[in-house]
């Protein structure tokens, strides 16, 4: 059976179903309202200890960002107006508490469902649901632990909440399938973070599984196979025994420099979304931050963008966890596949072709002014750079770049301290960028390409769209030549030149980069090690000859082969 890629790896375990059945909840009338209201309180009291006992649990198991994830049930539980709500329904229209916390519940989550394509308010959503039905639990002394079997097993569900996957036993959770679920969800998260496989959309799934039967789950293909045969095992067994080599090799190169054979230096950098996860990068050896992307801080707020204050204090904890390594902040990309609704984007029939990014920001000081200050002062406190993506012209660059001459203006009118000599970045996402680079070079300090967009754009394909997801190989000749092209002009006009998107990681094609002259690969924090360990492996005049025959291929099919042969030989 097929699902979606969420948390890679493998696992051989039996299938254990997580029941999604809650406590049936019937509306009645109580005659006295102060004791049902005490009632109430009671089962927020335990739920909160509970949940502060779960959230331990997970402090010693994830990093810190990741164990911020039930804080949100945590303070609904003490939000005066969620809670102010409950209290008022049992108190002032006489419901018994069960009915008031679902019918309240269920007011919040249809408001918060309501605002299309907002991955972070649909969390928020499930978020409620889980707080409600665990207080509906408590409130009717419901057993409201979850029943494992003795030995490991794979859990299979429509979904999991993230209150209820922390409850499970780690040691025996070997691996997920759910029916449903997002790659932005708790769940998902949680498993990445656990480094539990984890495979979602894997329709019928429930009802293709036996309680307790052999389950193989191949999160590397994205299929799970019920009474794996012999062969199918042996290769579970080879898959375990590389992986346990491979984390033992990869502990090696977590302090080496990112050189190659012949000398060559190639700094390994970490995309990143909040200061928390700076100190994860640092464990996997990063030499700074290649892509702070400060939309989440945007995404978190419920009616407003996030002030200049709380800006600055994320990005000042940042670099000072950084040390004086390099942290590179880009400015709100908004639009495309991340909607804001506050900010009053409006529909459009081609979001990516659109109102997206500094074209936004531009016409948005209000929104973009307090965040280059926020920079700026966080430039006092390390080693910041300010970035502007989706940049497709000269009068772009220079627009921003005046917006931050009146940015500086004002923060010494007020006489706070930033840095005045803040290097300046572009985004090279856009195929008119690529095609300026040479002339856009003059202007800024540093290029980082966004291989990812650059794809959709050159190819014009969505890539969210998987029936043209093809047409975005990043092997594709077309890409590799654009890249080629930029890099080469960065070089040559003496301005830094950085990879931050997807295609900077993947194994086959560092070749190609080093051979290129790139000067940074910014990667997901768990790619850090096994980039540098290619680096490490490669000799960049024999990459330059590779480089030189890749580019005169003329398929993508024919690039992988070419790239598969190369390091195949490493």
């Amino acid at each position: 059976m097929k699902g979606v890629i969420a948390a890679s790896g493998m696992a051989l375990a039996a299938a254990h179903e997580i029941s999604q059945n809650g406590v049936a909840v019937e509306k009645s009338l109580v005659e006295d309202a102060s004791a049902e209201s005490e009632r109430f309180k009671t089962a927020l009291s335990v739920c909160g200890s509970k949940l502060a006992e779960l959230s331990d649990g997970l402090n010693a198991s994830v990093d810190p960002d990741t164990a911020e994830i039930l804080d949100f049930q945590q303070l609904l539980l003490e939000d005066t107006d969620f809670v102010g709500k409950i209290e008022d329904a049992i108190t002032c229209e006489k419901h018994n508490a069960e009915y008031a916390v679902k019918s309240v519940s269920g007011l919040y989550i249809e408001q918060l469902k309501n605002v299309a394509d907002n991955s972070y308010l649909s969390e928020r959503a499930a978020d409620v649901a889980d707080i409600s039905e665990r207080l509906i639990m408590i409130l009717a002394d419901a057993d409201h632990g979850i029943s494992e079997p003795d030995g490991e097993y794979i859990a299979i569900s429509e979904d999991i909440p993230p209150s209820r996957l922390a409850e499970l036993d780690k040691n025996k959770l070997k691996g997920i399938i759910l029916e449903k679920g997002g790659l932005t969800s708790h769940c998902v998260i949680l498993s990445r973070s656990l480094s539990i496989p984890c495979l979602i959309e894997a329709e019928g799934m429930l009802d293709a599984m036996k309680e307790g039967a052999l389950v193989l789950l191949d999160a590397i293909k994205g299929e799970a196979i019920t009474d794996p045969g012999e062969a199918q095992i042996e290769k579970y067994n080879e898959y375990v025994s590389k992986s346990s080599d491979e984390e033992r090799a990869l502990k090696e190169f977590i302090d080496r420099e990112s050189i190659t054979v012949d000398g060559a230096t190639v700094k390994i950098f970490a995309n990143i979304t909040s200061a928390d996860e700076v100190e994860e990068s640092a464990r996997y050896g990063g030499e700074g931050v290649g892509l702070f992307r400060s939309e989440l801080l945007y995404m978190s707020e419920a009616s407003l963008a996030p002030s200049e204050e709380k800006q600055y204090a994320e990005y000042a904890k940042a670099a000072r966890a950084l040390g004086g390594k390099p942290l590179i902040i880009r400015t709100l990309d908004v639009g495309g596949d991340k909607k804001i609704e506050y900010m009053n984007i409006g529909h459009e029939d081609n979001p990516f072709l659109g109102y997206r990014a500094i074209r936004y920001c531009l016409d948005s000081p209000e929104v973009f002014k307090p965040q280059i200050s926020a920079i700026l002062r966080a430039g006092a406190e390390g080693n910041v750079s300010m970035m502007f993506p989706m940049i497709t012209c000269m009068e772009e660059i220079r627009a921003a770049k005046q917006v931050v001459e009146q940015v500086k203006n004002d923060l010494s009118s007020r006489e706070l301290p930033y840095d005045a000599d803040m290097k300046i970045g572009i985004m090279i996402e856009t195929p008119a960028a690529a095609l300026d680079a040479g002339i856009l070079a003059t202007e800024v300090d540093f290029f980082s390409i966004g291989t990812n967009d650059l794809s959709q754009y050159i190819f014009a394909a969505d890539r969210a769209n998987a029936k043209v997801a093809s047409l975005n190989s990043p092997f594709q000749p077309a890409l590799l030549r654009t890249v080629h092209m930029v890099v080469k002009a960065a070089l040559e006009a003496g301005t830094e030149i950085d990879i931050c998107g997807q295609a900077g990681e993947i194994d086959e094609l560092i070749p190609l980069w080093v051979a290129m002259g790139v000067n940074n690969l910014s990667v997901s924090i768990p790619k850090i090690t096994s980039v540098r360990r290619r680096i490490c492996s490669l000799n960049k005049s024999e990459c330059m000859l590779l480089l030189n025959a890749v580019l005169s291929l003329e398929t993508a099919k024919e690039s992988k082969q070419l790239l598969d042969e190369f390091i195949g030989t490493r």
